[in-house]
């Protein structure tokens, strides 16, 4: 499971601290945050790993005398908190000292590159991870070919869509198109005033990377998911 959490500070002197949303109080507030990594099965729970979130602004020269202060290594640069988790992820799989059969995480990380690049390496491993409403995607694979290009003097190959059958559609869109026998009610938990439940419905799709439109002129870069579908919520 990766998510970030958020702890209220008083003063300006801690590394990373910023008005930023807090998580543990609902709202934008004087905080330190941080990214963190955990791990659950019927065995119990714990956590595996953590970074502190540095806001992009104490990156900045006015943060200069600041970082020194906190003794934030002069090579680090800045990343999201997507990236963060995307660096936990990697690390936990290659160190192979826990087996998991699932990753979690919310629409903030469902909406990185970085983070779905992460998950790719993790081989038979199923994702939970909400993406945006908006998210494209085809319900039908459009025909794809090997596009070579340079990055940083080295050549590299990327899977791009030649020319769509169809344009993609939103999962929005899906979730409104798909017949009612295709939906199915679970319960997730027992609230207050009784049981929560939820309905489900599950189609493969492909899913157009950063959320990018079909277009005959700008290739597009596409991505194989089995997707699950939540009315309500973001999907």
């Amino acid at each position: 499971m990766l998510d970030e959490s958020g702890v209220v500070k008083k003063g300006k002197e801690s590394a990373g601290v910023a008005r930023q949303y807090c998580g543990s109080i609902g709202k934008v507030e004087n905080a330190q945050v941080g990214v963190y990594a955990a791990y659950a099965s019927r065995h119990g729970y714990t956590f595996l790993d953590k970074r502190l979130f540095l806001p992009e602004v104490w990156f900045s020269e006015a943060y200069a005398e600041r970082r020194d202060k906190c003794q934030v290594p002069d090579d680090l640069v800045f990343q999201s908190k997507p990236q963060l988790a995307a660096a936990m992820l990697k690390a936990i799989s290659k160190q192979a000292l826990v087996p998991f059969k699932y990753v979690v995480a919310n629409c903030l990380y469902g909406n990185s590159p970085d983070f779905w690049e992460a998950l790719d390496a993790c081989v038979g491993v199923t994702a939970l991870v909400a993406i945006p409403s908006e998210t494209r995607c085809w319900l039908q694979a459009p025909e794809t070919q090997d596009k070579r290009y340079q990055y940083k003097g080295e050549e590299r190959v990327k899977r791009v869509v030649v020319e769509p059958a169809a344009a993609a559609m939103t999962v929005t869109a899906l979730a409104k198109s798909l017949p009612a026998s295709s939906w199915y009610r679970r319960k997730v938990s027992e609230g207050t005033k009784g049981p929560i439940e939820y309905e489900f419905a599950r189609r493969r799709v492909t899913l157009c990377q950063d959320s990018l439109s079909s277009s005959r002129n700008r290739p597009q870069r596409i991505r194989q998911r089995s997707l699950r579908v939540q009315p309500g919520l973001e999907t």
